[in-house]
């Protein structure tokens, strides 16, 4: 009975996110895996259909977009927070942050979910279910925040670097070989793979692409597919262009199926991932709040320039996204500010290129401290000094 009551509550909880979020990406249909801080993550369920913006799809059969975790203790004394996040090395800060016992340090345990996509879990924090989410930010978190939500970016996490690139734009070989796309504006009409559909983080670094030649989300053919099979929809011809991360370009461009063309690079330091907080964090409890962005700026300052491919941070990504460890100590690693200071600019200019695509609810860019609590970071840089 108890457990009927509590799928009741969290489908419940899931519809009420959905009235508040109409007219964004569809969240996938996943529930997460729970993980000690103890032991490495259970890794996401294989994808079984191309519908969410992590490695991961939704399951045949329908389930709640998230499925936190119950409460469960990991350690004595501490106080638990629930956390969910899609693994990968953009919230590295995270996994460091609690493999080096920063968080421990900190007087708090983690109750950690994987889901396959950041808006799977932004219904649960707003609800109060998880307490926050390191993910990337879409339509539907804007949304949300304008309809009243409880919910807050509060820091950055991982943001394209100056030199290499763990994501980027791909364009089919054979399209950049014989012409067919030589620009942005050869585009146009063309099938192109974003992870979460249009309004996910993806569509944005997309939309900036588009921007010098005058086209907009509304110019293209959007195909919600997950990272892994873009690897065979390049094969078969099935999309013209995606945006994919490491490693998965790497298999792209050492395949000959795709490359990034000169204009398919991400503009350096953007920034459209971070860490979103609920109410427990940002109203009841805010000290918690301010002890955890504590630890993830110890955690971010770990891993600066090339100490992000020291081998014992290699170890520990490798633990928390499944990844090989050579395959991380080829791939190019992203940036992560010392402070994690939210991306603001950024935020606002997503907001515009959804609102051109039809995707939010509203004309105009929400108020930056309507959509940011930037004290959790500043509290952190005045603990920890600059």
């Amino acid at each position: 009975m108890r457990s009927k009551l509590l799928q009741y509550a969290i489908s419940l909880s899931l519809l009420t996110w959905l009235a508040f979020s109409m007219g964004c990406a569809q969240p996938a249909a996943q529930s997460p895996t729970p993980a000690s801080p103890a032991a490495a993550p259970k890794a996401p369920v294989a994808p079984a259909t191309p519908a969410t913006s992590a490695p991961s799809a939704a399951q045949s059969s329908p389930r709640p977009a998230v499925s936190p975790t119950s409460g469960s203790s990991t350690g004595q004394g501490l106080t638990t927070l629930k956390i969910a996040h899609a693994p990968s090395t953009l919230f590295a800060p995270l996994y460091v942050a609690i493999d080096r016992g920063y968080l421990r340090e900190e007087g708090i345990g983690v109750d950690l979910s994987v889901v396959p996509a950041g808006q799977d879990a932004m219904a649960f924090v707003a609800t109060g279910q998880l307490d926050a989410a390191v993910a990337g930010i879409a339509s539907a978190t804007f949304n949300a925040v304008n309809r009243g939500l409880d919910i807050r970016i509060v820091a950055s996490m991982g943001e394209s670097p100056e030199k290499g690139d763990p994501s980027a734009l791909m364009v089919r070989s054979d399209l950049l070989k014989g012409g067919a796309v030589k620009g942005p504006a050869d585009l146009k009409g063309k099938k192109i793979a974003i992870a979460g559909g249009l309004g996910a983080t993806s569509s944005y670094y997309l939309a900036a692409i588009l921007q010098p030649a005058g086209l907009t989300l509304k110019d293209i053919e959007g195909v919600n597919m997950a990272f892994p099979d873009m690897i065979a929809a390049f094969k078969n011809k099935s999309i013209d262009a995606a945006i994919p991360p490491a490693p998965f370009s790497t298999q792209i461009a050492n395949d000959g199926l795709a490359e990034i063309p000169a204009f398919g690079h991400l503009k350096p330091h953007v920034s459209g991932v971070g860490v979103v907080f609920g109410p427990r964090l940002l109203r009841e409890k805010p000290e918690l709040g301010q002890k955890l962005m504590a630890a993830l700026v110890k955690g971010a300052r770990d891993i600066q320039g090339d100490k992000f491919y020291d081998p014992k941070n290699l170890e520990i990504f490798s633990k928390y996204t499944k990844q090989k460890v050579q395959q991380l100590k080829d791939m190019p690693s992203y940036n992560y500010r010392r402070d994690l200071a939210p991306d603001v600019e950024t935020y606002q200019n997503m907001q515009k290129a959804f609102i051109q695509a039809g995707l939010l609810s509203y004309s105009e860019p929400l108020p930056t401290d309507k959509v940011v609590d930037d004290r959790f970071v500043r509290f952190a840089a005045q603990k920890l000094g600059q």
